[in-house]
């Protein structure tokens, strides 16, 4: 079965063979764009959407201070984010059928710098967080269907790198979106960090409707899809991989937030070691990308558990040697790397096992975990109040996500070895 549609623009990602066509032909020329510009305008709006869930990390003072609490409860305004983020990722795929994926993702980014825009507005802490769930509210749109629209359009070959790509930016908002708040509201204040950002997105939405093909492509029936009992096989086989991308959600938001609440007075004190900080795991982030057509070749239920183990050995370390920002920094260069790796195999997997008729619907729900995960990291460092204890603690439940996604893969590989005997 394809579930392909065609670009007349294959060969902008190297390596790869002409896709196949869909049961409708090629697109004309002229209506389809090159995989390159696709991946590149979704890679570099997402850093913007999925980043705002980050930028109040670095800002968490500045927010307290002006909304009358203190830090710890400054938090909630990451949670608040993530909580209606990932309700309305849940409703992304109907949206997407009704309307088309193109013009729900283009006007839920023009709502979000709307909303984006009025956060520094609010004058209570009340009212800010009712702005930064309107932020989640429209931004909620945009991982699942940006994901199931790579699945659905682009051709098998390109698909490993590309999620890699995407992946990578989205993973690199932890990192990035901190960076970007910190840098701007040294220049403009935490209020001109949303201010600036609000047009920033708007010129993204634009470039986002230029580059997208209007038509989403025909779904064909799967084998998922034509039985009953198929279609729950089907969910049961995906709950492991949306376990993983909880946690692995989960660890980063709790991580970062343990470091800028109990991190070592030499981080905390200091705005330029944090920002280094922040910025050593970007490396990681580059060398993921540079790496991702050799993982590629690995399949994704193998590779994401490789990606898993390294991950939660950064963590480890961060709880080990988290005492020292050197330490810190070597543990998040590592954790990072790891983090590179386990999106994209986890997406691919999930596309792969649910396939054209069910994979907006199973991104949608793979992007709810993601951003409850989110939700509920920022709340993670309050029970432990230091950085070492959520680190261990982290880096045990990441090592929990190499276990089933190893014993889940085996069973998968012993009931096909029944099944074709």
């Amino acid at each position: 079965m394809s579930h392909r549609t065609a670009f007349p623009h294959y060969t902008d990602l190297p390596g790869a063979e002409p896709p196949a066509l869909g049961k409708g032909g090629p697109a004309p020329a002229a209506a389809v764009p090159s995989v390159a510009r696709v991946v590149a305008a979704i890679s570099v709006l997402g850093m913007l959407v999925v980043g705002q869930l980050y930028v109040a990390i670095p800002l968490l003072p500045d927010i307290g201070r002006a909304w009358g609490v203190d830090q710890a409860s400054a938090t909630w305004a990451t949670s608040a984010y993530a909580a209606t983020y990932a309700v309305t990722s849940l409703f992304s795929g109907a949206l997407a059928r009704r309307f088309g994926t193109r013009a729900v993702l283009v006007a839920g980014v023009c709502a979000l710098a709307v909303a984006t825009a009025c956060v520094p507005l609010a004058q209570s802490f009340e009212a800010g967080l009712a702005l930064r769930a309107g932020q989640g509210l429209f931004a909620g749109v945009y991982v699942p269907l940006v994901y199931a629209y790579l699945n659905a359009h682009l051709p098998a070959s390109k698909l490993p790198t590309a999620l890699t790509i995407v992946s990578a930016c989205m993973a690199g908002t932890i990192v990035a979106g901190q960076v970007e708040s910190q840098l701007l509201a040294a220049v403009v204040g935490w209020r001109g960090t949303f201010w600036v950002t609000a047009p920033l997105l708007l010129a993204g939405a634009l470039v986002l409707r230029r580059v997208l093909a209007a038509a989403d492509p025909a779904e064909e029936p799967d084998a998922a899809s034509r039985a009953g009992a198929g279609r729950r096989k089907l969910w049961t086989g995906l709950l492991p991989l949306y376990i993983v991308g909880f946690t692995c959600s989960s660890t980063m938001t709790a991580v970062y937030t343990s470091v800028q609440l109990y991190g070592p007075a030499s981080l905390v004190g200091d705005g330029q070691a944090m920002l280094t900080l922040r910025a050593t795991a970007i490396p990681a982030l580059i060398l993921g990308v540079l790496v991702s057509p050799l993982l590629g070749r690995i399949p994704a239920r193998p590779r994401g558990a490789g990606a898993f183990a390294v991950a939660a050995a950064g963590i480890c370390g961060a709880g080990l040697f988290g005492g020292t920002a050197a330490g810190l920094a070597g543990a998040m260069f590592v954790f990072m790397l790891g983090v590179a790796a386990i999106g994209p195999a986890v997406v691919q997997e999930i596309g792969t096992a649910a396939g054209t008729a069910h994979g907006v619907m199973a991104t949608a729900l793979y992007g709810f975990t993601l951003n409850i995960g989110g939700g509920v990291g920022a709340q993670i460092p309050l029970a432990f109040g230091e950085v070492r204890g959520v680190g261990l603690f982290m880096s045990a439940l990441l090592g929990g996500c190499v276990v089933l996604l190893v014993a889940t893969g085996r069973s998968r590989r012993r009931r096909r070895a029944l099944h074709d005997g």
